[in-house]
C-alpha cells in the first residue's frame, strides 16, 4: 500500500498543510522544528493511534485549537480508500472511513507504516515505558483488531484505578472489584500474549536483518511480566497460563494496590529485555550495536509485514535517522528499503542523505509544505 494524499489540519504546528505523494521516495527537508516529523507522525498516527514521541494526543493539538484533524487516501492495489481521525480537546476521537462514520479502532486496518527514528534507541536502552510502546506498536501493526483491545484496557484500566482509590477509605465491599478485576485480566491476557507472539516471529527476521547491518549474531528476547511467576517452566506465551498468573499476582497484591490505589500488575507494568548473542542489550550493547539493533528489529518488522499483510508492503517512514548514522549503515539501511513501494524520508538538509537515495524534494518551513 501507499499513500495517495495527506492532509493535517490544526497538527501541532500545522495550521493546514496538504500534500500529494507518488509511490516511490518522497524527502521532507527542512531546519529542525519546523514541522517535518509531525507530517509523518500523523501519517503514524492513523496506523497504530499513537504516537512515538508522546502518551497523550493532547499534545498533537495546536495551541488554542479545540481539535485536530489528519487525513489520508490510501491506495491498495486499485482501490483508493480515504480514511480520518479527528482528536479533540474533550470527548472521543471522530473517525471516519470513505465519508462514512467509523470507530478509531478501524482505522488502523487500513494504513500500515514502520518508522524509524532517533528514538528508536530507546527501545534498547531507554526506560521500560519506551519498550513497552515498541510491543505495543508491533502487535496494533501485525494485528490491527487489538487496536479495539487496547482501547478497552485503558477504559478498564481508568475504572479499576478510580476504584481502588476509592476502596482506600472504605474497603468493606470488594464485589466490584471482583468483577472488574476478572475484566482487566481478559483484556490484559491479550495484550501479554499478542506482545509475545509476534515479536518471536519478528525476531528471525530482525536477526537476518542484523547480519546484514553488524554482524552474525542471533538476536533474542526475555519478556520480564510485572507478576512474579512460579517456575520457569509456566509457558506465558499460553492465554491460560497468562490469566491464572495475573489473577494470582493481583490476589497478592491485593492489598498493596488498594493501599497505594494503583493497579501494580499487568501489561502497563511489564518489561522486555533484548539480547545479542546471550548478553543483554541494554548493558552490554556499544553505540553502534544498540542502532544496528533497533534498526533491526524495526527491519524485521517491515519484513513481516510485507510478507503477512494482506495490504502488503507498508510505508517506511525515516525520520532525521540519517544525521544519527555513520556513511555504512546509511547505506546499508538504503539498501534493505529501497524496494518498499513507498518511503517517506525527513532530513534536516540534504547532505545528510547518503547519495543514492533520491526522490521528490519537499521544502518544510514553519508547519508548511512546498514541493520543488
Amino acid at each position: 500500500m501507499w499513500v495517495e494524499k495527506l492532509d493535517i489540519t490544526n497538527w501541532r504546528n500545522h495550521s493546514h498543510s496538504s500534500l500529494d505523494f507518488q509511490p516511490g521516495t518522497t524527502i521532507l527537508v527542512g531546519p529542525n522544528g519546523q514541522g517535518k516529523t509531525n507530517v509523518v507522525e500523523a501519517l503514524v498516527y492513523l496506523a497504530t493511534l499513537g504516537s512515538h514521541r508522546v502518551s497523550s494526543s493532547q499534545p498533537l493539538i495546536m495551541d488554542v485549537e479545540q481539535s485536530a484533524t489528519v487525513y489520508a487516501s490510501l491506495r491498495h492495489d486499485q482501490r483508493s480508500v480515504g480514511v480520518g481521525l479527528t482528536l479533540k480537546r474533550k470527548g472521543s476521537t471522530d473517525a471516519q472511513i470513505n465519508g462514512v462514520k467509523a470507530k478509531a479502532s478501524d482505522i488502523p486496518h487500513w494504513a500500515s507504516v514502520v518508522m524509524f527514528a532517533p528514538e528508536d534507541t530507546a527501545i534498547v536502552r531507554g526506560q521500560p515505558g519506551d519498550r513497552r510502546a515498541f510491543m505495543d506498536q508491533l502487535v496494533v501493526s501485525a494485528s490491527p483488531s487489538m487496536s479495539a483491545v487496547y482501547q478497552d484496557f485503558e477504559r478498564v484500566l481508568r475504572q479499576r484505578n478510580s476504584l481502588l482509590k476509592s476502596l482506600r477509605a472504605s474497603s468493606n465491599d470488594l464485589s466490584t472489584l471482583t468483577v472488574w478485576n476478572d475484566k482487566f485480566v481478559e483484556v490484559a491476557t491479550q495484550i501479554i500474549v499478542g506482545r509475545q507472539r509476534y515479536l518471536r516471529e519478528v525476531m528471525p527476521l530482525a536477526t537476518e536483518n542484523y547480519g546484514l547491518l553488524a554482524g552474525d549474531d542471533v538476536l533474542d528476547f526475555c519478556y520480564l511480566p510485572s507478576v512474579s511467576v512460579p517456575s520457569d517452566e509456566i509457558d506465558l506465551a499460553d492465554p491460560a497460563n497468562v490469566a491464572a498468573t495475573l489473577a494470582e499476582g493481583i490476589g497478592a497484591r491485593a492489598r498493596e494496590e488498594i493501599d497505594r490505589g494503583i493497579s501494580l500488575v499487568g501489561p502497563h507494568r511489564d518489561d522486555v529485555d533484548f539480547m545479542i548473542s546471550g548478553k543483554l542489550g541494554r548493558t552490554h550493547a556499544s553505540q553502534g550495536e544498540t542502532w544496528s539493533l533497533a534498526l533491526a528489529l524495526r527491519l524485521g518488522t517491515a519484513q513481516w509485514l510485507r510478507q503477512e499483510r494482506a495490504s502488503g508492503d507498508p510505508i517506511i517512514v525515516l525520520d532525521d535517522v540519517f544525521s544519527e548514522l555513520d556513511r555504512s549503515r546509511r547505506e546499508r539501511l538504503v539498501g534493505l528499503v529501497s524496494d518498499y513501494s513507498q518511503i517517506i524520508v525527513t532530513a534536516a538538509v540534504e547532505e545528510d542523505l547518503p547519495s543514492q537515495l533520491s526522490g521528490v524534494l519537499v521544502d518544510v518551513r514553519a508547519g508548511e509544505l512546498s514541493p520543488r
